[in-house]
């Protein structure tokens, strides 16, 4: 009978040493997942606030190498800066050119986000 409090101290130490960051995130991805592809790129990009915590903006703009005849399928967008966010992606997306637009809901002091290009390359 000792074990479920013991669990349940253990569970809250961890909680509160390590905030988890899949209550602290705000992902979504653009395109199809194609079988075979691959990553063809992963940028990180990031923003701070000038004063305090603000809502931050930040634009992701990828073109696809013509050098490489890539070809884009998927694009996967993640940030643990915060849990509240919007994002909006140009109708105009296709296989040369993924862009996406991500805004924080509430007011932060930092914005980091990581895109994962998958796709191929043709040449």
């Amino acid at each position: 009978m000792k074990l479920f409090p013991t669990s349940m101290a253990l569970t809250a130490i961890l909680l509160i040493l390590f905030p988890t960051a899949a209550l602290s995130s705000c992902n979504f991805g653009i395109g199809s997942r194609v079988q075979g592809q691959y990553e063809l790129h992963k940028i990180t990009v990031r923003k701070q606030a000038v004063l305090g915590p603000e809502n931050l903006e930040l634009h992701l703009d990828y073109k696809a190498s013509p050098l490489l005849n890539q070809q884009i399928t998927f694009a996967e967008v993640q940030t643990e800066s915060t849990s509240s966010c919007s994002f909006s992606a140009p109708t105009d997306n296709n296989s040369k050119r993924m862009q996406a637009t991500v805004r924080s809901s509430t007011p932060i002091s930092e914005l980091v986000i990581t895109m994962t290009v998958y796709g191929f390359n043709y040449a």
